[in-house]
């Protein structure tokens, strides 16, 4: 690509320059195993060449200045008369014509398709610029000719052997309305003649019809991958246990298959871009300040924020509404920090940590965490606190399994797998901070660990030792090569849509009924 990148795309280029570049990289791009290029062969390469030929018969200059951005489209217009004939297979029963092709050609049968009005006839191009008596004074066609032509078309293919009148009920997802042409023949042919013609049509309607019948409907199975257990993972982050309850098949197509979903070019931003940039700057600000706030922690949070939302603020949806709810947080997160401290000795922001559980001798599976922010509380103990800026799971998603993001980081830190943190430490609280900038801006949400309301919460540390033995028991599950990577095992999050639901075709399985339930 390089004699089109090695170009300024703001300055202008004589047109006959740029062609004769884009012709060097199509050579270049279509040389074979032996270097022989490839670009000009069969009837489209030839007819391109001839369009390079024509172009560039008088040099490199045509007269023509032509920015890169616009070089593709003026491209197109200069030679998009060119027309290039498909070769004809020879032995071949359908051939598929146009009107004026038609017009020379001979069939056995004959087919006329869309037989609707804007197609039989076209639709009279609207001229702005001159009237009915403008275009008569200065000889042009009127805009009624193409019909008169349309209809003489229709007419002559009537002659055939055999014909057959179709027309669609819908184009373009609007409801399309039958041609005229189809009710003046209905009209001259009488009613008779014209319920005999529709009968002797509805043969091939049921042939049609009989396509889309299958003589026996099977259910399409639910997909069961059993990879062995060598391709099957030993890392993996709290974040993806969640992926890994939900829908094994995630992790089959992630892990395993080695697939990552790519974005849709020029995607607009999404909440995960808005999320993204709230927790750098909550980040970078709790690391900037962990010892001792600033005298205006809403204010320097604000700043750090500038920074952050600075690649976001091109689009308009991030400077009207996404830049005011942040402000919004900013202030609530600095009166909310500041009443906080007070009971905190250190903070760790966006630490990194992970344990390693034994499965055998020689395996072990490796469980790591990036946690948003640990403090170790006055008086003893930890708190382990995680920003959303979604809805946060309740309790009792959380101490059913369902969500066990916060429990198994207290797992890791527990047993040591923090740095700086001792194993044996305990944990004393469960935090999501929700950072909406709505109303409120953020809220504060400490976990009660509850079987049932009345009860007394589960203790963090209890809860943390649950998690664990029942990853655990998920891990060496799935370390059996007759266990499969199913899809939706867990009900309540059937109507969340996947990266990989299309991969596991759910819509096709999951129409015959039933789901794979499994409870963690």
């Amino acid at each position: 690509m390089a004699p089109i990148e090695s170009l300024a795309s703001s300055k202008p280029f004589d047109f006959a320059e740029l062609a004769h570049r884009h012709r060097e990289i199509l050579i270049e791009l279509s040389r074979d195993e032996q270097g022989v290029p490839l670009a000009f062969e069969e009837r489209e390469g030839l007819a391109l060449a001839s369009a390079f030929d024509d172009l560039l018969r008088g040099g490199t200059t045509s007269g023509l200045m032509v920015t890169l951005p616009d070089y593709a489209d003026v491209f197109q217009t200069a030679f998009s008369d060119r027309a290039v004939r498909r070769r004809d297979k020879p032995g071949a029963r359908l051939q598929i014509y146009g009107p004026l092709e038609s017009r020379l050609m001979q069939a056995d049968r004959i087919i006329i398709g869309g037989l609707i009005e804007g197609v039989w006839p076209p639709a009279p191009r609207i001229d702005p610029w001159l009237s009915r008596p403008m275009r008569h004074e200065l000889g042009l066609d009127l805009p009624e000719r193409r019909i008169g032509l349309s209809a003489h078309d229709f007419a002559q293919l009537l002659g055939g052997d055999e014909v057959i009148l179709t027309h669609s009920a819908k184009a373009g997802g609007a409801p399309a309305v039958a041609s005229r042409f189809l009710h003046r023949l209905e009209a001259v042919a009488g009613d008779e003649l014209w319920k005999a013609a529709v009968r002797a049509g509805e043969k091939y309607v049921q042939f049609a019809g009989a396509l889309d019948q299958p003589a026996e409907v099977r259910p399409v199975k639910q997909p069961e991958p059993r990879p062995p257990r060598a391709t099957r993972p030993l890392k993996m982050s709290v974040t993806a246990i969640e992926d890994w309850l939900r829908d094994p098949y995630t992790i089959y197509a992630k892990y395993i298959l080695k697939l990552d979903t790519l974005d849709p070019v020029d995607m607009p931003l999404s909440a995960a871009d808005r999320g993204s940039a709230i927790h750098d700057a909550i980040g970078e600000f709790t690391e900037t300040y962990a010892r001792h706030l600033p005298d205006d922690p809403a204010r320097v949070l604000r700043a750090i924020g500038e920074k952050h939302f600075a690649l976001l603020m091109e689009r308009p949806e991030a400077r009207a509404l996404w830049w005011p709810r942040f402000q919004r947080i900013a202030q609530w997160f600095g009166e909310w920090e500041t009443a906080r401290r007070d009971a905190i000795e250190a903070i760790a922001a966006e630490t990194r940590g992970e344990i390693s559980i034994r499965l055998d001798h020689q395996r072990s599976f490796i469980l790591s965490a990036r946690a948003d922010r640990i403090e170790r509380r006055r008086g003893g103990g930890y708190a382990i606190l995680d920003y959303k800026t979604g809805q946060p799971p309740t309790g009792k998603q959380v101490r059913m399994g369902l969500s066990p993001q916060l429990t198994l980081e207290a797992a890791i830190l527990r047993e040591g797998g923090f740095p700086d943190i001792d194993a044996g430490a305990s944990v004393s609280q469960l935090v999501y901070v929700r950072l909406s900038g709505n109303n409120p801006p953020g809220e504060e949400r400490i976990l009660e660990l509850k079987y049932k309301p009345g009860d007394e919460p589960q203790p963090p540390d209890t809860a943390a030792a649950e998690a664990r033995a029942k990853l655990e028991a998920l891990i060496r599950a799935f370390d059996d090569e007759s266990q499969p990577y199913t899809s939706l095992n867990l009900p309540m999050w059937t109507n969340r849509y996947g990266a990989y639901d299309d991969l596991a075709r759910i819509k096709e399985w999951s129409a015959a009924g039933g789901l794979g339930i499994e409870e963690w």
